[in-house]
């Protein structure tokens, strides 16, 4: 149904009412905590030319009827319903009269081809590169660009800790893993206008099932690993696995890790899309697997291995010293291979140091103690970390200090309490992000899984005094795990986001330790 002229120019597309200026397009859709459709009128006050809503909204029923009851006038219609239905006041500052009206069967469905549509087609201007996973994304995706980059592409990485533009940060602010339609269309219409080549970015279950790159293009998908995760927006694995495999109908080509337990479903999606261009990589499943590491070996400063492609075989050094280390190296060769980079340039590229920020970020005082801040915030993850760590001979005890973050699934609370509390010597429970839930009522469920794994432990619910004693009472040979935060400079208490960064206290505790030693 359109109330209104059909063809209506507009200078921008908005989600955000608060962010609409004259002439923009507002496209109302329902999210977790608010719907679009409750604030047309501070769109329409704000100049909006159109919008775009759900034919079973209020709104929309509201909006025909005004039309009719104007005698089908576009502005007089408009304007009518929306303050016909009380959703606008005449003080507001703005009117509807003249604004068009689109409704459709669903926003969310039509925004991602909106948005394309208005930006250009962006995304068919470079190599688009996307990864999913539950762990692993944020680490393959700074590795992968940076493999791009070593090899002299002009390149954009889109992620959890760091968005780039040929090596300079996108001025924009992020809160999601993938960005909303809107803000995607806009970054990736700066990145095409700059020349890049190839844009990596991070593809997040959610991004995925609530159709936010629906309209990208691209060129290589890679799914790192899966484990739960999620499961409050999800509902179950099934769903969970469900929004993860849409990333193989949307890519050409793909890089699959075999060893997962759900690799085959992946591998099936793929190469339905894909053609056979997929390349499959593991430690464990060499016989399924293109590109494979073998002869791998730790030490305290990292992992070593050979990577092994079409009968090529190269070492391969990694300041990480973990198997999780090795596959993300894996998936990241995998995908630069898959976008044109030879086996020779991802082995020489892997060999140059890639920082990636609060990721197995370890510092140190000067009597020896450690502390390791990682952004492991799942069961799997924090597993992977400690067996890592604990695999290290010159770390003789190991102190885990980790919370489970609030409005989150809390099924995984308990199980990460009971993986710290057998793998680590000690652990220390505090409040990672609790927003609206009462930090004393996670960690009390975290206490269960500590508790049923007989590993001795504390409580200390103010995370920075947490860090801070355990990195104060620790002796040589001591290595502090700071789980579950990573790259993050804040905490959410409520609904406010207040300072706090992991690796700002830990450094300062190891300061302080050291001037004490004076």
């Amino acid at each position: 149904m359109v109330v209104g002229a059909e063809n209506v120019p507009v200078g921008g597309i908005e989600i955000d009412s608060r962010l609409v200026n004259k002439g923009d397009l507002f496209v109302a859709t329902v999210g977790r905590e608010a719907d679009g459709h409750d604030f047309i009128a501070q769109a329409a006050g704000a100049g909006a030319a159109a919008v775009v809503v759900m034919e079973t909204s209020a709104a929309a029923a509201d909006l025909a009827s005004a039309a009719c009851d104007n005698g089908g006038s576009a502005a007089e219609g408009a304007a009518g319903g929306l303050h016909g239905a009380g959703s606008a006041a005449e003080g507001d500052g703005g009117t509807a009269a003249g604004m068009a009206v689109v409704a459709v069967p669903d926003t969310r469905a039509v925004l991602s081809l909106l948005v394309n549509r208005f930006y250009g087609d962006p995304s068919r201007a470079f190599t688009l590169i996307g990864i999913t996973g539950t762990n692993g994304k944020t680490s393959t995706a700074v590795l992968t660009e940076h493999i791009l980059c070593r090899a002299g592409h002009r390149t954009g990485l889109l992620g959890t800790i760091k968005n780039l533009c040929c090596g300079e940060p996108v001025d924009i602010q992020l809160t999601m893993t993938t960005p909303d339609c809107v803000d995607l269309g806009k970054i990736m219409r700066h990145m095409a206008d700059e020349g890049i080549a190839d844009l990596v970015m991070e593809v997040s279950s959610m991004g995925l099932k609530m159709g936010r790159v629906d309209a990208c293009d691209f060129d290589v998908g890679v799914f790192t690993n899966m484990s739960p995760e999620h499961l409050d927006d999800h509902g179950t694995m099934e769903d969970y696995l469900a929004s993860k495999l849409m990333l193989m109908d949307l890519a050409k080509s793909a890089a699959v890790n075999m060893d997962d337990p759900v690799a085959e479903s992946f591998i099936e999606r793929a190469n339905e899309r894909a053609k056979g261009k997929v390349i499959r990589f593991g430690i464990k499943n060499k016989e399924a697997c293109d590109i494979f590491a073998d002869k791998i070996e730790y030490s305290a400063g990292g992992v070593s291995f050979d990577m092994n492609f079409s009968g090529e075989r190269a070492r391969v050094a990694i300041g990480t010293p973990a198997e999780f280390a090795v596959y993300n190296a894996l998936a990241a060769a995998a995908a630069a291979m898959l976008a044109g980079i030879g086996f020779d340039g991802a082995v020489a590229a892997l060999n140059t140091p890639a920082e990636i920020a609060g990721r197995y970020q370890v510092l140190t005082s000067a009597d020896g103690v450690a502390a390791i801040v990682d952004y492991a915030h799942t069961a799997r993850a924090l597993e992977n970390l400690l067996e890592a760590v604990r695999a290290n001979p010159s770390y003789r005890r190991i102190v885990s200090v980790f919370g489970c973050g609030g409005d989150r699934d809390p099924s995984k609370r308990a199980p990460m309490g009971e993986i710290s509390g057998r793998l680590a010597d000690y652990t220390v429970i505090t409040s990672d992000n609790p927003r609206t839930e009462d930090p004393a009522a996670i960690i009390d469920e975290v206490e269960r899984g500590v508790k049923g794994s007989g590993g001795a432990y504390e409580v200390e619910p103010d995370r920075a005094t947490a860090i801070d004693k355990a990195i104060r009472s620790a002796s040589a040979g001591n290595v502090i795990v700071i789980a579950g935060k990573g790259h993050e400079d804040y905490q959410i208490i409520g609904r406010e986001k207040i300072h706090l960064d992991d690796r700002e206290v830990a450094a300062e505790a190891l300061r302080e330790r050291d001037e004490n030693m004076r």
